[in-house]
Protein backbone atom coordinates (compact mmCIF):
# COMPACT_ATOMS: atom_id res chain seq x y z
CA UNK A 1 0.00 0.00 0.00
CA UNK A 2 1.52 3.33 -1.06
CA UNK A 3 -1.21 5.50 0.45
CA UNK A 4 -0.11 7.66 3.37
CA UNK A 5 -2.51 9.02 5.94
CA UNK A 6 -2.69 12.79 5.79
CA UNK A 7 -4.78 15.78 4.90
CA UNK A 8 -4.41 18.81 2.62
CA UNK A 9 -5.26 22.46 3.23
CA UNK A 10 -6.31 24.51 0.19
CA UNK A 11 -4.08 27.41 1.31
CA UNK A 12 -1.77 28.47 4.12
CA UNK A 13 -2.67 32.17 4.34
CA UNK A 14 -5.90 34.08 4.84
CA UNK A 15 -6.68 37.78 5.06
CA UNK A 16 -9.55 39.35 7.00
CA UNK A 17 -10.40 42.81 8.34
CA UNK A 18 -11.44 44.00 11.77
CA UNK A 19 -14.72 44.96 10.13
CA UNK A 20 -15.72 41.28 10.31
CA UNK A 21 -14.84 40.11 6.82
CA UNK A 22 -14.21 36.43 6.23
CA UNK A 23 -11.79 34.31 4.26
CA UNK A 24 -11.92 30.57 3.97
CA UNK A 25 -9.86 27.49 3.29
CA UNK A 26 -10.77 23.88 2.78
CA UNK A 27 -9.47 20.67 4.28
CA UNK A 28 -9.64 17.21 2.71
CA UNK A 29 -8.16 13.83 3.64
CA UNK A 30 -5.47 12.41 1.32
CA UNK A 31 -6.58 8.79 1.70
CA UNK A 32 -9.71 6.93 2.66
CA UNK A 33 -9.70 6.20 6.40
CA UNK A 34 -10.79 2.90 7.90
CA UNK A 35 -13.01 4.82 10.35
CA UNK A 36 -13.84 8.40 11.31
CA UNK A 37 -11.05 11.00 11.48
CA UNK A 38 -11.66 14.15 13.52
CA UNK A 39 -9.56 17.26 12.93
CA UNK A 40 -9.46 19.96 15.61
CA UNK A 41 -9.40 23.56 14.34
CA UNK A 42 -8.33 26.45 16.57
CA UNK A 43 -7.30 30.10 16.47
CA UNK A 44 -4.29 31.15 18.54
CA UNK A 45 -5.84 34.60 19.13
CA UNK A 46 -9.64 34.75 19.14
CA UNK A 47 -9.43 38.50 19.86
CA UNK A 48 -8.13 38.91 16.28
CA UNK A 49 -9.58 36.01 14.25
CA UNK A 50 -12.12 33.25 14.89
CA UNK A 51 -12.89 30.02 13.05
CA UNK A 52 -16.30 28.75 12.00
CA UNK A 53 -15.89 25.24 13.41
CA UNK A 54 -13.85 23.74 16.23
CA UNK A 55 -13.65 20.38 14.49
CA UNK A 56 -14.20 18.60 11.21
CA UNK A 57 -15.22 14.95 10.95
CA UNK A 58 -14.29 12.87 7.94
CA UNK A 59 -15.86 9.46 7.40
CA UNK A 60 -15.30 6.63 4.94
CA UNK A 61 -18.10 8.20 2.88
CA UNK A 62 -17.04 11.89 2.83
CA UNK A 63 -13.24 11.70 3.21
CA UNK A 64 -12.61 13.08 -0.31
CA UNK A 65 -15.09 15.96 -0.02
CA UNK A 66 -13.35 19.21 1.02
CA UNK A 67 -14.78 20.79 4.16
CA UNK A 68 -14.64 24.57 4.59
CA UNK A 69 -13.36 26.60 7.51
CA UNK A 70 -14.30 30.30 7.56
CA UNK A 71 -11.91 32.68 9.31
CA UNK A 72 -13.55 35.90 10.55
CA UNK A 73 -11.79 39.10 11.63
CA UNK A 74 -12.65 40.48 15.08
CA UNK A 75 -13.04 44.21 15.62
CA UNK A 76 -11.22 45.96 18.43
CA UNK A 77 -10.71 49.60 19.37
CA UNK A 78 -6.92 49.52 19.47
CA UNK A 79 -4.57 50.84 16.78
CA UNK A 80 -2.41 47.72 16.95
CA UNK A 81 -1.53 47.38 13.27
CA UNK A 82 -2.18 44.32 11.15
CA UNK A 83 -2.00 41.15 13.27
CA UNK A 84 -1.09 37.61 12.22
CA UNK A 85 -2.90 34.76 13.94
CA UNK A 86 -2.04 31.08 13.58
CA UNK A 87 -4.98 28.83 12.76
CA UNK A 88 -4.04 25.24 13.62
CA UNK A 89 -5.56 22.11 12.13
CA UNK A 90 -4.62 18.99 14.09
CA UNK A 91 -5.68 15.37 14.17
CA UNK A 92 -7.65 14.56 17.29
CA UNK A 93 -5.72 11.54 18.54
CA UNK A 94 -8.95 10.15 19.95
CA UNK A 95 -10.18 9.71 16.37
CA UNK A 96 -11.02 6.12 15.53
CA UNK A 97 -8.49 5.66 12.72
CA UNK A 98 -5.07 5.17 14.39
CA UNK A 99 -3.26 5.62 11.05
CA UNK A 100 -3.89 9.38 11.37
CA UNK A 101 -2.57 9.76 14.95
CA UNK A 102 0.98 10.64 13.86
CA UNK A 103 0.00 13.11 11.14
CA UNK A 104 1.61 16.50 11.86
CA UNK A 105 -0.40 19.63 12.57
CA UNK A 106 -0.89 22.13 9.74
CA UNK A 107 -1.33 25.88 10.03
CA UNK A 108 -2.89 28.79 8.20
CA UNK A 109 -1.62 32.29 8.93
CA UNK A 110 -4.59 34.65 9.13
CA UNK A 111 -3.76 38.34 8.82
CA UNK A 112 -6.30 40.67 10.41
CA UNK A 113 -6.07 44.11 8.80
CA UNK A 114 -6.40 46.85 11.42
CA UNK A 115 -9.09 49.49 10.85
CA UNK A 116 -8.20 51.78 13.76
CA UNK A 117 -6.26 55.04 13.55
CA UNK A 118 -4.89 56.99 16.50
CA UNK A 119 -6.48 60.42 16.80
CA UNK A 120 -9.24 62.39 18.44
CA UNK A 121 -12.52 63.90 17.33
CA UNK A 122 -13.96 67.33 18.23
CA UNK A 123 -17.74 67.73 18.42
CA UNK A 124 -17.40 71.16 16.77
CA UNK A 125 -14.68 72.93 14.85
CA UNK A 126 -15.95 76.43 15.68
CA UNK A 127 -16.89 77.92 19.06
CA UNK A 128 -18.81 81.20 19.02
CA UNK A 129 -18.75 83.62 21.98
CA UNK A 130 -19.53 87.29 22.51
CA UNK A 131 -17.36 89.94 24.15
CA UNK A 132 -20.02 90.17 26.84
CA UNK A 133 -18.79 86.93 28.38
CA UNK A 134 -20.99 84.29 26.80
CA UNK A 135 -19.72 80.72 26.64
CA UNK A 136 -19.75 77.93 24.10
CA UNK A 137 -18.50 74.40 24.43
CA UNK A 138 -17.29 71.44 22.47
CA UNK A 139 -16.30 67.91 23.40
CA UNK A 140 -13.27 65.82 22.63
CA UNK A 141 -13.10 62.01 22.40
CA UNK A 142 -10.28 59.68 21.39
CA UNK A 143 -10.73 57.60 18.23
CA UNK A 144 -9.00 54.48 19.60
CA UNK A 145 -8.33 52.89 22.95
CA UNK A 146 -4.89 53.92 24.26
CA UNK A 147 -2.46 51.57 25.99
CA UNK A 148 -1.69 54.28 28.58
CA UNK A 149 -3.00 57.70 29.58
CA UNK A 150 -3.31 60.35 26.85
CA UNK A 151 -3.10 64.00 27.89
CA UNK A 152 -4.33 66.67 25.46
CA UNK A 153 -3.43 70.32 25.98
CA UNK A 154 -6.25 72.80 25.43
CA UNK A 155 -5.35 76.43 24.79
CA UNK A 156 -6.59 79.59 23.17
CA UNK A 157 -4.45 81.13 20.45
CA UNK A 158 -5.59 84.59 21.60
CA UNK A 159 -6.52 84.81 25.29
CA UNK A 160 -7.42 88.50 24.78
CA UNK A 161 -10.41 87.32 22.75
CA UNK A 162 -11.33 83.92 24.28
CA UNK A 163 -10.17 81.68 27.11
CA UNK A 164 -10.68 77.99 27.89
CA UNK A 165 -11.78 76.57 31.22
CA UNK A 166 -9.50 73.50 31.15
CA UNK A 167 -5.82 73.46 30.24
CA UNK A 168 -5.65 69.67 29.86
CA UNK A 169 -7.86 66.69 29.21
CA UNK A 170 -6.68 63.26 30.36
CA UNK A 171 -8.05 60.09 28.76
CA UNK A 172 -7.41 56.61 30.13
CA UNK A 173 -7.91 53.16 28.66
CA UNK A 174 -11.22 52.95 30.53
CA UNK A 175 -12.73 56.37 29.59
CA UNK A 176 -11.14 57.01 26.17
CA UNK A 177 -14.51 56.83 24.41
CA UNK A 178 -16.35 59.13 26.84
CA UNK A 179 -16.50 62.70 25.48
CA UNK A 180 -14.93 65.37 27.71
Amino acid sequence: DDDTAGYTLSKTTASVTEGGSTDSFTVVLDTKPSSDVVLAVSSADTDEATVSAASLTFTTANWSNPQTIDVTGVDDDVDDGDQDTTITVAVDDDSSDDAYDDVADSTVTATTVDDDTVGYTLSAAIASVTEGGSTDSFTVVLDTKPSSDVVLTVLSADTGEATVDLAQLTFTSSDWDTPQ
